[in-house]
């Protein structure tokens, strides 16, 4: 195991009162796995993220009682300083939402990893260049073309490979990809999901795939976990989640996803509402709410070695 997130909560205290973005939150990440966290926008998946790398700002807080364990180490007990010099980008790196906008136009791309380096402390430059060349090709770009190049001069999809190849470039045993592929169309999604696929196998570094998508987290992972309201509301491997989801919220996701042989009229959208704030988060929006559901908070049952927060199974009580 190389992570695992504990009792991970996180809040936002605003003027109106408190918001809390994740809610005990547990799981852990095996060495040289693609876990996908998937969910709605203001699931909690970018906040759980940020915690992870330690990027929480007010007004938001990790609540007393957190803990994140990095191969044995409680990285939230470290001296802030220490995280960063020790763990942020060397063991644990991040490509953020729309992270081809992180690439600053006026550098060439090359010096965007010469840059990285040193910030880091390596300061040979012939073994960055040897080596961003090695990750440049890695993605499946021309290294001596696009390392030459400034970022507008290259495409969307090429850019989000520059940045992938950067997130590997201090050989990182965890990469945490935030909606990764999400600004880009179909096809260049399918490609780049492939690169990471492939660079996970080469390379055995563990990956964490955020993303609202469920068709790309049915791709590109192994496990997912579905997020709602900052809780998680199901766990599982991939394969058994997608052919036989247990919450409605993880059935609801994927019959909203069209196919290309469906008939359009029979796509099943999730129902309009909010988060609940008594009982189940998503009672409020659930076709086979109960009456306990809007009393009570689910606990966390065990399916057949699968995790689900909902009353329908509370003969499993884990």
């Amino acid at each position: 195991m190389i992570l695992r997130v504990e009792n991970l909560s996180v809040s936002y205290y605003m003027e109106y009162g408190k918001i809390e973005a994740v809610k005990n939150v547990t799981f852990d990440l095996e060495k040289g796995e693609i876990l996908s966290i998937i969910g709605e926008s203001g699931s909690g998946k970018s906040t759980l993220a940020k915690a992870i790398l330690r990027a929480i700002r007010y007004p938001g807080k990790i609540e007393e009682g957190s803990k994140i364990f990095f191969n044995g180490t409680d990285i939230l007990s470290m001296k802030e300083s220490d995280f960063k010099r020790e763990i942020l980008w060397k063991r644990i790196s991040y490509v953020p939402q729309s992270s081809q906008n992180s690439l600053n136009n006026t550098m060439r791309v090359i010096d965007h990893f010469y840059d990285t380096a040193v910030s880091h402390g390596v300061n040979d430059k012939e073994e960055v260049k040897r080596t961003a060349k090695e990750l440049l090709k890695m993605v499946r770009l021309d290294p001596d073309r696009v390392g030459k190049a400034y970022p507008f001069q290259l495409s969307g999809g090429m850019k989000q490979r520059v940045i992938i190849a950067l997130s590997l470039l201090l050989n990182p045993e965890l990469i945490i990809m935030d909606e990764a592929v999400s600004s880009l169309d179909v096809a260049t999604q399918r490609y780049i999901l492939e690169i990471i696929k492939d660079i996970n196998k080469k390379t055995g570094v563990s990956i964490i795939f955020i993303t609202h998508d469920i068709s790309i987290a049915a791709f590109i992972s192994s496990r997912i976990i579905v997020m709602y309201a900052g809780e998680i509301m199901e766990e599982g491997k991939t394969e058994e989640v997608i052919k036989n989801p247990l919450h409605p919220y993880t059935a609801g996701l994927i019959n909203s996803v069209p196919s290309i042989n469906s008939n359009v009229s029979q796509i099943k959208p999730i129902k309009e509402g909010y988060a609940s704030i008594e009982g189940c988060p998503f009672n409020n929006r659930c076709e086979k709410a109960m009456e306990i559901c809007k009393l009570s908070e689910p606990p966390i049952y065990n399916v057949n070695n699968r995790k689900v927060r909902c009353f329908l199974y509370g003969d499993n009580k884990a």
